[in-house]
């Protein structure tokens, strides 16, 4: 305990009625508060002997900061402290004093509300015989005993619902004097033998006028009595309080006094609409007794509800529907407690300005705020319609929508926020959507040579059944579960039935001859021109040329190249195969596809998603323009919540918005039943060479000093470039350095050495294989490595080949004249049929499974009759190996990881020396 001899306390009382402590040595300096607080508070209960106190500075001076009720009760019980040794001030001798005044009036109940502060907007308290400090401490201590004694605080809040007048109301009229107030807040008992009350009477007849009475009630007996009874005789005497009740009434409402000064008996619907919302309010807060209708409260908390209700014609038909804008016909409804009002009969009672309506015994009220809304969607309405679109959106994701609520502040479409009633025809469309199974069957055209498996039909139902609606859909059927079947199948059918423009298919350029060859296998009846290569139309030719043809076929360079040309005609429909090549919405392929016109938008992959929410909308806005709102309000509304915070209601949303235009099925699925032979994935690990080893760990060292530095998008660069480096490097040394002309290529890689194994092993059983990388370089590495070793031809597919070159290629390998094929990852895989491989080898790893898997399933696929191994090889110790464990942790989206290299960029400092370090 420290020695407090020959130092002084000192206590100022601040504005707020709280109090400043400190202590000053014996040559008048500060002394620092942690040295005296818990000794001075040792005895101190209150504060928890000091552990509640907070520090504090006013004046250059470091103290104490004690509450009011706080220093109170430490200046009463300080009465005995002189034996820590310590002097006190004159001013705190003062309160010390004045602690005991202050609290007998507490104590004994002897203080009362302050009518004068009370007027000023404050609540405050006064006692007699105390000084102006001593009130202030006084009023300052009881405010925090209602504030932080819960006891307290509830007896309080009930005394306020009862006395309303007790909360301050500064700046409102009141002409209560002192005694009035007391008494209206139940502080002093009032003499009077009754007490003044106002009774609203509903009219007999809606439009009638209401009567307003005013009455006295006897305190004792509780009975009632009006002006022109006769009152008790003990009552008389008292009519200057009577006057006195009105006069206030009359300054607090002079709308409820006529002009002879006399409060009105009668009052008008407008009167009475004012007196229920508006005048009663303040009369009750006044301290008046306002009797009301029973009725009124459960009509006051009744909300009005506008709902547009479908009409049942030809526009809400299946065959009248032309799109997601595509205007439906409907009535507007105005429902409250059982009630509903036409829109005639509501815009009459609008023009007549009512506000309280009696119906069928009911009575209902317009508020003039909701009747300003209706008006405003109306009209608002009456120019936009209602979309099918909004009715869409309302059923799939069984939203109940209020129509008085602003969407983000402001109206978007008229009914963005109303409730729609949709008929029996609309529900039974919208059951159709949820249940693509349900679906009335097509009968083929036998202009289709083939046949269609049972889910494959169920497809072209499907497409068929959204192009009647006018609405895109999304192929996102498994790789290999034939969407190019039933693509050309649809095609069949809608040539067969309708007079339509000719087809566009749009896909990647190594897939163009394996669409040309699937249509003169499956319907050679439809002619096809390739719009591919120097010699392709343009312009006028063009446009004469593409009418004598069914199906237009080209690659997503070339309609980014020629989309002034191929967004002329309007297409019978544009097909985007692999539409993940439009994933990023701003690339000149995404903004070219959406210029594309078309009677049917259709999007077939079996990637909707590969890394990020954003894709999705990318492809739907092409299928469906507008239905998931813009990119910026998808990011707000979906893509962050999702990705970031993984929020289980938007995802779900999202969900039901998105499943009635894609329809996935998998390998796995009961109804598919491919009976598919078995599939084996292995991980297959290696070390790195001390040569990389050495390189891997220098370049972590290297960059981390680099990282270190900087912030923003310069670490995420740096970062994302490490990676690139750290994948080539697992790969092979010459990779990383760059070396134009590698020496000693298998030796310096065990990655290598393990992939010449296994395929040496593939080919010693006869069988063929496939093997990706992302990197053109170690592609052309490992064909110089495996023709070297093997003896025979090995392929190499990549994005620089010509078309020619890659359907060389592909029937090479089909038909067993090549049985090793490397490809680049991103041009080849995708679909391609390669079902002549049963070995797939990943030699290095990319990051999101869809993409991988989509690989694979060039040669899993349908049309494989033989057991498929895939191999993944993996380096020991490094970004590799701990990427792969992550990634079998990640939770699936859709089916999908949402998920690639970018997350890696927001790891701190130490999870990525983690992360990257060799070990």
């Amino acid at each position: 305990m420290i020695d407090l001899f020959s130092m002084t306390l000192h206590a100022q009382m601040m504005e707020d009625g709280s109090f400043f402590l400190y202590f000053t040595d014996q040559d008048h300096k500060g002394v620092g508060a942690d040295m005296w607080k818990h000794s001075v508070f040792l005895w101190h209960e209150p504060s928890f002997y000091g552990t509640l106190l907070e520090k504090g500075k006013k004046d250059g001076q470091e103290g104490i900061i004690l509450s009011p009720a706080f220093a109170l009760s430490f200046f009463r019980h300080q009465a005995d402290d002189h034996i820590l040794g310590y002097n006190m001030s004159s001013e705190t001798r003062m309160y010390k004093r004045s602690a005991e005044a202050v609290h007998k009036a507490i104590e004994s109940e002897s203080f009362e509300p302050d009518f004068s502060s009370w007027k000023e907007g404050k609540m405050a308290w006064k006692a007699d015989h105390l000084t102006s400090i001593e009130q202030q401490w006084l009023s300052s201590a009881v405010n925090e005993t209602i504030e932080t004694d819960e006891e307290v605080k509830d007896v309080w809040e009930e005394l306020v619902a009862s006395y309303p007048l007790l909360k301050p109301s500064a700046g409102d009229v009141y002409v209560f004097d002192e005694q009035d107030w007391h008494e209206k807040v139940g502080w002093v008992q009032s003499a009077i033998p009754f007490s003044f009350l106002l009774r609203l009477q509903e009219p007999e007849t809606d439009g009638e006028f209401w009567k307003l009475e005013t009455l006295l009630r006897d305190q004792q007996t509780h009975t009632i009595y009006s002006f022109s009874d006769k009152l008790p005789k003990e009552w008389e005497g008292y009519e200057p309080f009577i006057d006195r009740q009105l006069y206030i009434i009359q300054t607090l409402v002079p709308e409820l006094f006529s002009r002879k000064a006399d409060i009105k008996s009668s009052l008008s619907e407008e009167e009475v609409w004012k007196f229920l919302t508006q005048w009663s309010l303040s009369l009750l807060e006044a301290g008046f007794e306002i009797q009301l209708p029973s009725w009124w409260q459960a009509v006051k908390e009744a909300q009005l509800s506008l709902k547009a209700s479908l009409r049942d014609s030809e526009s809400s038909n299946r065959s009248g529907l032309v799109g997601l804008q595509s205007l439906l016909d409907f009535n507007w409804k105005i429902s409250t407690r059982g009630i509903n009002l036409s829109e005639e009969q509501f815009l009459q009672l609008v023009e007549q300005k009512r506000r309280l309506i009696q119906i069928n015994g009911q009575w209902i009220q317009l508020d003039p705020v909701f009747v300003k809304h209706v008006q405003r969607l109306m009209t608002k309405a009456q120019k936009e319609g209602l979309r099918f679109f909004d009715v869409l959106e309302q059923e799939l994701t069984h939203q109940e929508k209020n129509q008085v609520m602003l969407e983000d502040g402001e109206l978007k479409h008229p009914f963005s926020s109303i409730q729609i009633e949709v008929t029996e025809t609309f529900a039974k469309l919208v059951n159709q959507l949820h249940d693509y199974t349900s679906l009335p069957e097509k009968c083929i055209p036998p202009s289709f040579l083939g046949a269609l498996r049972s889910y494959q039909q169920q497809g072209v139902n499907w497409l068929l059944f959204l192009r009647d609606l006018g609405l895109g859909g999304c192929l996102a059927d498994d790789m290999g579960l034939g969407k190019t079947v039933q693509l050309l199948a649809y095609l069949c059918y809608v040539h067969t039935h309708e007079k339509t423009n000719p087809f566009l298919i749009v896909c990647p350029t190594s897939v163009i001859g394996n669409w040309q060859k699937e249509l003169e296998k499956f319907a050679p009846h439809l002619r096809v021109y390739t719009h591919y290569g120097p010699k392709r139309w343009s312009g006028d030719t063009f446009l004469e040329e593409f009418k004598k043809t069914d199906v237009v076929i080209t690659s997503y360079p070339l309609l980014s190249l020629d989309v002034d040309d191929l967004s002329k005609p309007i297409w019978g429909a544009v097909i985007l195969d692999e539409a993940q090549h439009i994933k990023n919405a701003q690339t000149k392929q995404a903004r070219a596809a959406r210029k594309l016109k078309s009677t049917h938008n259709i999007a077939l992959t079996g990637t909707p998603i590969e890394n990020r929410l954003t894709e999705l909308w990318s492809i739907f806005d092409f299928m469906n323009p507008g239905y998931l709102g813009s990119l910026n309000r998808f990011k707000t509304k979906f893509a962050t919540p999702i990705e970031k915070q993984q929020d289980k209601e938007q995802i779900q949303k999202l969900q039901k918005l998105v499943r009635p235009f894609m329809l996935r099925r998998t390998k796995q699925d009961e109804e598919v039943a491919l009976n598919l032979p078995p599939k084996q994935e292995q991980r297959e690990y290696v070390s790195l060479t001390l040569e990389q080893a050495s390189l891997y760990e220098q370049l972590v060292k290297d960059t981390f000093a680099e990282i270190q530095k900087l912030t923003g998008f310069e670490r995420k660069g740096v970062i994302l470039k490490l990676l690139t480096r750290l994948k080539q490097l697992c790969d092979h040394p010459s990779l990383y350095l760059k070396e134009s002309r590698p020496k000693q290529i298998a030796e310096r890689s065990l990655k290598l050495e393990k992939l010449l194994e296994l395929v040496e092993h593939v080919r010693l059983q006869n069988e063929s294989c496939l093997i990706f990388t992302q990197y053109i370089e170690m592609g052309h590495m490992m064909q110089q490595t495996l023709e070297k070793a093997l003896g025979e031809k090995v392929l190499f597919l990549h994005g620089s080949l010509s078309k020619d070159a890659r359907d060389d290629m592909i029937a090479a390998f089909q038909e067993k004249k090549a049985h090793v094929f490397i490809l680049s990852l991103h041009a080849g895989g995708t679909g391609l049929n390669l079902t002549a491989a049963n070995h797939v080898i990943h030699f290095d790893r990319w990051w999101n499974p869809a993409v991988e898997n989509q690989a694979t399933d060039r040669a899993y696929r349908y049309g494989q009759t033989r057991f498929v191994h895939v191999h993944k090889l993996i380096t020991l110790g490094t970004i590799e190996e701990k990427i792969d464990q992550i990634i079998e942790k990640k939770t699936a989206l859709n089916e999908q990881i949402i998920q690639n290299e970018q997350w890696i960029t927001e790891l701190t400092d130490g999870e990525l020396e983690e992360l990257f370090s060799y070990h």
